[in-house]
Parts: structure tokens; sequence; C-alpha cells
């Protein structure tokens, strides 16, 4: 059986390929109408304003690049099964999205609310990872806030790699 990817969905996977592409300023309910190959008329009835829709934009965002992934960690019970798994999966994100999303947040305060919301909810998850093997809380929060830092910035240096180089790479960082 095929998934039917729901109208309001194709308006929100769309935006956030303008906003990997093309950046935020190209977030127009004209330009989403045309690449959508849908009418304003149907923009405004699944999301009535450019704002709300710029509100549910992040929710997907947040939902695709963080929900999701923290889901699909929990179903691995030993640390060293998450760790792998959360790092196959983050770095499937596109880090072009990423750095495009917290640029965005830099000058707009509805996205920087939303992208601090994301880091503590991974940093939590990522704390919680470490707890086990770490003699106190304050001591896993710590590992958790050096890596995922590390994360951030790898996303600014992954340009310089093969897929195979950064793979390994990878690897060596996150893996135990």
């Amino acid at each position: 059986m095929q998934n039917i990817v729901k109208p309001k969905e194709i308006w929100l996977s769309k935006g956030l390929k303008i906003l990997e592409e093309e950046g935020p300023n190209f977030l127009s309910i004209d330009n989403l109408a045309l690449q959508t190959g849908k009418t304003k008329g149907s923009f405004y009835h699944h999301f009535k304003s450019r704002e709300k829709y710029i509100e549910a934009l992040l929710n997907y965002y947040e939902m695709k690049t963080t929900v999701e992934i923290l889901h699909a960690v929990n179903e691995e019970k030993e640390q060293v099964a998450q760790l792998k798994k959360l790092t196959a999966l983050v770095f499937q994100i596109s880090s072009r999205l990423e750095l495009v999303v917290r640029a965005w947040a830099l000058h707009e305060p509805v996205v920087k609310d939303f992208q601090d919301s994301i880091d503590q909810k991974r940093l939590a998850h990522l704390t919680e990872i470490y707890l086990p093997t770490c003699s106190d809380f304050s001591q896993a929060q710590a590992q958790a806030f050096k890596n995922y830092s590390i994360y951030i910035g790898i996303q600014q240096l992954r340009h310089l790699h093969t897929e195979n180089k950064f793979r390994a790479l990878l690897k060596n960082i996150f893996l135990p």
C-alpha cells in the first residue's frame, strides 16, 4: 500500500526544501504556491497566514529532525546501540538545513525560540543516554553538551570531507 502524502505535508516538505536551498526569504506564499503547483487559496485553507505557516513549518522541522529520531533511538535498549543509531540518523539530516535554521534564528525571535527548544530536547535526550555510564547527572550533562557542540561544529565542516572519510570521522568521534 502506498503512502499518501497529505496536502498540508506537501506545503511543509516543500517549505523545508525551499528553506534549505534558497533560505527563509523565499518562503513567500507566492513562491510556495508556485513551487507546490497549488493555489494561494489552498495555502490559506491550511495555514490562514504566513506566520501560522512558519509555525507549522518549524513544528514539522522539529518532528522530522528531532522527535522522530529520538523515538527511533529509544527503541534501542543499550547505550552503544543508541549512540550508533543516533549517530546514523542525525547525520542523515541535511547539514545545510540545520545551518540555515540556525542562521535564521539569529534574527527571527520565533525561530530562535524553536531552535532553543530543539536544542534543549536533544541535549536532554543525550544526557539520558550518557547517564548510566557517568558518575552523576552533571557529568552526563557535560558529556552531552560536549558531543552536541561537536555535532554542531561538524555541520560547519562537513563539506571538507568525502562521504566515506566523513563517516569514518564520525565513528571515531562519537562511538566508544
